[in-house]
């Protein structure tokens, strides 16, 4: 009866240590495969950064271009005292006022 319990006792080892080196592989593999992952997840948040900051910088660079032209147009406004559509326009009023008034 001791041998058979000592045969037991054995087999229950052998199957825990089995068990317990079956348990460090598939740890070792779950490891591979979360590092493999968190690299993947790196290199892709890096691209989308990238890519976001190129946007980013090509919609300042539009913006930039539209402020200057908008800068430019106020210099114009600034230096010549009328727009030349409204100084036709109030030469145009000027010159049919008196026809109007004189039929």
């Amino acid at each position: 009866m001791a041998e058979f319990q000592k045969r037991i006792e054995e087999a229950i080892q052998h199957a825990q240590s089995k068990a317990a080196a079956r348990a460090r592989e598939f740890e070792a593999e779950a490891r591979k495969v979360l590092e493999t992952l968190g690299d993947r997840a790196q290199a892709e948040f890096k691209t989308l950064l990238q890519k976001g900051q190129a946007a980013s910088r090509e919609q300042m660079g539009i913006l930039g271009v539209e402020l200057e032209k908008l800068g430019k147009k106020l210099q114009e406004l600034a230096t010549h005292p009328k727009a030349p559509e409204a100084a036709h326009a109030a030469a145009e009023n000027a010159t049919q006022a008196p026809s109007e008034s004189v039929q």
